[in-house]
Order: C-alpha cells, then sequence, then structure tokens
C-alpha cells in the first residue's frame, strides 16, 4: 500500500495519544454526518412544499388562460376546438370566473367563484381528486343553480347540502350588482386553506344564462405545467387574444419562491462554513498530536509533499464520508419524517386523552383538542410534501467536500514544514 494513502486511512482512525484530540476528531466527522443529514432533510421539504404550492397555483388558473377583450370570448367554442387540434394541448375547458360576495344564514364573505360546464365536475379526474366531496354528490351537479363550497366557507356561512345562499356579481355593465339565488349542491374540502375558505363553483351553463351576452374564457391544459413555455408560441398562434400561462399570472409567488430558495441554500452554505471551522480547528489538533511521527517521517525521507497530500486526502475522505452517511441518514428521514411525525401526534394524544380519562370522574376539565402539527384550519398543507432532487444531493455532497479540502490546506501546509530536527528535539 502506497504509504500516503495508509498514513491518510491511518490518521482519519481517530487515534491519538490524546483522547481529548481524538474525541475532537469525531465531534468534526458527526458536524458533516449532521449537516449533510439536515440539508437533505430541509430542502427535500422545501422543495416538496414549493412543489406542492406551485403546482396548487397550476391548477387554480390551469396551466394557460384566454380571457379576451371586456367579458369573454365571443364564438369560445370554436376557438376551443381549434387549440384541441395543437399538440400538447390535454384539454381546453370554457369558464368564467369573478369576485363575488356570497351570503348565508351566518354572515356575508367576498369568494372568488369559477364556473365550469356541468358536466366538466363528474367526468374530469382531476378536479375530483383535488376538491373531495365531504358532503353531496357530483350528480347534484345536475341541480339548477347548484353551487359547491368549501367546507370551512360552509362552517361560516352555516350551510349545508340543500341549503340556499345568495351570490352577488357584477352586471355585465360593471357598473351595478344583481343578487342570485344558488342552492348548496355539495361541500368539497381541498386541503388548501384558502381554496376551502374562498373558492366556490358554479355551472357555466347557469352564469351564461345570467348574463346578456353569453361569453366565456377558455382554460387550457397542456402536458406539463412547467415547461409551459414550449407550447405558448403555437397556442398564440392560433389565438387572437392574450394568452396568459399560470407562470405569468402568479408571476409574484414564483419569485418568492426562488428567493426563499435561494436564502435557504446561503443559510446551509454557512452552516457548512461553520463546520468548515471546526474541521481546521481538528486538524490542526491531529497536526500537534502527530509531531514527533511527522518529524520522524521525514527524517527517514518523506518528502513535504508527500506530507500535505496525506492530510489534504484526509480533508477529503472526512468530506466524501460524512457526507455520503449524513446524505443516506438524510433520504432515511426524509422518506419517514411524515410517519415520525404522525406518531408523535400519536402518542401524545393518547397521553392527553389519558390523563383526561383520569382526571375527568374527580374535576371539571375540558376535552382536550386533537393535537396536529398541520391545523387544517391554519396551512395549506396536512403533511410535509417532500421531493428529492438529485441536483441538491450533488450540490450537498460538494459543498461537504470541498468545506473539508479547504479546512485542511493550512494544517497541510502546516505539518510539510515541521523541521524534523526541531520536532525530534523539542519532543
Amino acid at each position: 500500500m502506497n504509504v500516503v494513502v495508509y498514513l491518510a486511512t491511518k490518521y482519519l482512525k481517530f487515534k491519538g495519544t490524546d483522547r481529548g484530540i481524538s474525541l475532537i476528531s469525531v465531534i468534526a466527522l458527526l458536524t458533516i454526518i449532521v449537516s449533510a443529514m439536515a440539508a437533505t432533510v430541509i430542502l427535500s421539504a422545501a422543495n416538496g412544499m414549493h412543489y406542492n404550492f406551485m403546482d396548487k397555483l397550476a391548477f387554480k388558473d390551469f396551466h394557460a388562460v384566454i380571457y379576451g377583450y371586456g367579458r369573454g370570448i365571443p364564438e369560445y367554442e370554436a376557438l376551443g376546438t381549434e387549440l384541441k387540434k395543437l399538440p400538447g394541448v390535454v384539454d381546453v375547458v370554457p369558464f368564467v370566473d369573478q369576485q363575488a360576495l356570497i351570503k348565508g344564514p351566518l354572515g356575508t364573505y367576498g369568494v372568488i367563484v369559477k364556473a365550469f360546464p356541468r358536466d366538466f365536475y363528474q367526468n374530469d379526474k382531476e378536479f375530483k381528486n383535488r376538491f373531495s366531496l365531504k358532503r353531496g354528490e357530483e350528480t347534484n351537479a345536475s341541480w339548477r343553480h347548484a353551487i359547491f363550497i368549501g367546507y370551512n366557507l360552509a362552517d361560516n356561512l352555516g350551510v349545508s347540502v340543500g341549503d340556499w345562499v345568495y351570490l352577488t356579481l357584477v352586471n355585465d355593465d360593471m357598473l351595478s350588482l344583481l343578487q342570485y339565488k344558488f342552492k348548496v349542491a355539495g361541500i368539497f374540502e381541498a386541503g388548501y386553506a384558502e381554496y376551502d375558505t374562498s373558492l366556490v363553483f358554479v355551472n357555466l351553463e347557469d352564469v351564461l344564462a345570467l348574463e346578456e351576452n353569453g361569453r366565456a374564457s377558455l382554460a387550457i391544459r397542456v402536458q406539463d405545467p412547467f415547461k409551459i413555455e414550449k407550447w405558448l408560441p403555437r397556442i398564440r398562434e392560433v389565438s387572437p387574444f392574450y394568452v396568459y400561462s399560470w407562470k405569468t399570472l402568479n408571476r409574484n409567488s414564483l419569485v418568492n419562491i426562488r428567493n426563499e430558495k435561494m436564502m435557504m441554500r446561503i443559510i446551509l452554505t454557512i452552516f457548512f462554513i461553520v463546520v468548515c471551522f471546526n474541521i481546521l480547528s481538528t486538524m490542526m489538533a491531529t497536526v500537534l498530536d502527530k509531531r514527533e511521527e511527522i518529524g520522524i517521517l521525514k527524517a527517514m525521507g518523506l518528502r513535504p509533499k508527500s506530507v500535505m497530500t496525506v492530510f489534504l486526502m484526509d480533508g477529503f475522505l472526512i468530506g466524501v464520508i460524512g457526507s455520503a452517511v449524513g446524505i443516506f441518514l438524510g433520504l432515511f428521514f426524509a422518506l419517514n419524517l411524515n410517519n415520525i411525525l404522525h406518531g408523535i401526534e400519536g402518542f401524545i394524544n393518547f397521553w392527553n386523552n389519558a390523563a383526561y380519562m383520569t382526571l375527568r370522574p374527580f374535576f371539571v376539565v375540558k376535552k382536550p383538542l386533537k393535537f396536529e402539527f398541520f391545523d387544517p384550519t391554519a396551512y395549506y398543507i396536512r403533511e410535509f410534501p417532500m421531493r428529492i432532487q438529485l441536483e441538491d444531493l450533488i450540490v450537498i455532497m460538494g459543498l461537504s467536500v470541498v468545506c473539508s479540502m479547504l479546512a485542511v490546506i493550512w494544517p497541510a501546509y502546516r505539518a510539510s514544514k515541521l523541521r524534523p530536527i526541531e520536532v525530534l528535539r523539542n519532543d
């Protein structure tokens, strides 16, 4: 075995003459492992939340929309037929959306009204997957003046399936308001507090019957919403009206997501720099611990360049081993994080209920609320939507190795400059 490789692996075993130095060496490796593990879990959670949020934005506004001029597109059905022929276009759906006021027994609230064809609610699989009905039936969409509302909004209004609510819409002249009566056909749950509180669906046929011009806009779905730019030029060639992509409609939200991820990577980089100084102090301690051994080896003919290579290889191995173990542990926790959190929730709820059942015969106590990390009334997710990206794992490993290599440059240089005569005389 090459003497440089032998010494590098020997020093990596962290067995020094001083137990304190060995402990510091182990801690240095553990910091790399913990840093890589934390970075993997944090970035996977952030990626999942960002992707989940963008996916909801893309569905809410469809992948692209054509609004036309004024209140809608004249002859929208003919334009929709032409758009469906384009490659990459999966579906084209006429719709109307506008802000409105909804009134129920317990109050009045501002909502966004989206109107789609009656058969859309029954046949569109993606819609049914995202908006699961808690009460009511999909076939209730056939009711005249049917309306579907979120369960949070239903609680706020004090209504259930079969009750009547009043929608106040803007008239065609954009100057006056008109109030219409709608019957609650279903109560849905989207798992996103904003949708469950301020989004309602009605039949396009009912809305068009209320308006004089009978115009609608067009919503377009493509094969991959995250590559919408690929199909926009062809869509714009066919449409005489301006086409808005979901990225254009949600530009500010997407910029915020990009900035959040950039800041997160900067913070993780700073974290690795702190680890770098930890490794620096460890390797300096190792050099001091091995002074006599290095002096003897140099006296026997080991060149300064080889001594420096030993410590550089140590830094490289610490970075590779630490990041590999850390990423492996990070992937394990990332894939099982939600199960761990559910287990903690169950443990806390079990003891809360046990305490309640024990104290109830002797004291007046309130029944404890169910503990949840993600309260559905406050958060738009029920659990962490983890999303692991290969590029993030490469960045984490690269940062670990680079920081480890940079940290050992100065100790390696100091070790290579040790003079055998002085070392042996002093030690």
